[in-house]
């Protein structure tokens, strides 16, 4: 993820997030190889920085963000200023419409929207146009919300297929200030020093460095994944957190460990499961929003928490 450092900098860190599942009969989404996946990457506006692989993956870290290509699904997250509808037209150069079993696209509330070269209802309409679906928002309009635009036909997830996303806002300015280049250090790990590791052990990890500030990672084991991207900013610091290990029996404890790193003053989580709702309470932090929606044979429940205001701050002075 690019980081523009500048001051002030204004740099979009909320995300654009494509996740599409191909039918059974379908040729496996890897096997196009990394030249198309590269062209579907530039489509959007990035380029590939790294690749690490396992059996069931490939993890591309990305210039803005990550894209993760397994067999019968893929998961691109982009950031920035990016276009990510226009890496599914690219991609449906080489895979049929018919072939989507179920595609998901989510669009952030964004910092900056008037400097975005597309809405979320723009690209909306693209989606639909290529393969009928819904748009529907979660979250208060005036307030922190996620857009999503779903496809309607009839899809049933695996049993064992759940997602968790985290988005933190106005991080911590001491952790954020380690994310920058001027703290970074070729001879040591980020995740390793900063315990980003630890959260869920065992994976092997990919990390990069943005100059002058920014970071990214990518994890897989197994068919396990996971990734957080980090935009440092002075206004507008912002982290995500996306995995599909399965933290049913533990949410609240891996939820919890993730915000204790960054202590953000807001965050928002969105599962994706394929039956129930997540139960989480974290101390100091207060729930202000709560939707739920049942969509593609997804439970989807989206969390909004914040920390409630202990008195008075002072306001913060714009540049002119």
């Amino acid at each position: 993820m690019v980081g523009h450092m500048s001051s002030p900098s204004f740099f979009e860190g909320p995300e654009k997030k494509l996740e599409l599942v191909v039918t059974p009969a379908s040729p496996s989404l890897r096997s196009l190889g990394e030249d198309t996946w590269e062209d579907v990457v530039r489509a959007a506006g990035a380029e590939v920085i790294s690749v690490i692989r396992n059996d069931h993956c490939d993890a591309y870290l990305l210039s803005e963000s990550s894209l993760f290509v397994f067999d019968d699904y893929c998961v691109m997250i982009t950031c920035g200023l990016t276009t990510l509808v226009d890496s599914v037209e690219r991609l449906l150069q080489t895979i049929s419409v018919d072939s989507i079993a179920f595609l998901v696209y989510e669009r952030k509330k964004e910092h900056f929207p008037e400097r975005q070269p597309t809405t979320f209802l723009d690209d909306a309409r693209r989606l639909h146009a290529m393969v009928p679906g819904r748009a529907l928002r979660f979250g208060d309009q005036r307030g922190h919300y996620l857009q999503m635009f779903h496809t309607t036909r009839a899809f049933v997830p695996e049993t064992n297929d759940p997602t968790l996303e985290i988005f933190m806002h106005g991080i911590d300015e001491r952790v954020a200030a380690q994310f920058t280049m001027a703290e970074a250090s070729e001879s040591r790990s980020l995740a390793v020093a900063l315990g980003i590791d630890s959260v869920l052990p065992g994976f092997d990890t990919s990390e990069h460095v943005f100059n002058p500030g920014g970071y990214s990672l990518n994890a897989l084991r197994g068919e396990e994944y996971y990734t957080f991207h980090v935009t440092p900013e002075e206004i507008g610091s912002y982290v995500s957190f996306e995995t599909n290990y399965d933290f049913r029996e533990e949410l609240n404890a891996l939820v919890g460990a993730i915000i204790e790193l960054f202590q953000p003053r807001a965050f928002d989580v969105v599962t994706f499961l394929p039956e129930g709702e997540p139960r989480l309470k974290l101390a100091g932090y207060q729930l202000g929003d709560h939707v739920v929606r049942s969509l593609g044979g997804y439970r989807v429940t989206y969390l909004h928490y914040y920390v409630p205001p202990s008195g008075p701050r002072a306001a913060y002075e714009l540049p002119l």
